[in-house]
């Protein structure tokens, strides 16, 4: 299986998890995956993201 097959079924798994009833429950990488696909800016990072962690 090449890369672009794995990743599309990753894609179609994530978009089949999106239209389910209930509204869609998907992780940060999914929904990043989504954006990524349709041409869409990521999601903004956390507060402390990319800092590194005060040493004690």
């Amino acid at each position: 299986m090449s890369y672009r097959h794995s990743s599309y079924r990753a894609m179609s798994a994530a978009v089949n998890k999106a239209t389910k009833p209930g509204g869609p429950e998907l992780t940060r990488a999914e929904m990043d995956r989504v954006l990524h696909w349709s041409n869409r800016p990521a999601l903004p990072k956390p507060e402390g993201w990319g800092k590194p962690k005060a040493r004690a």
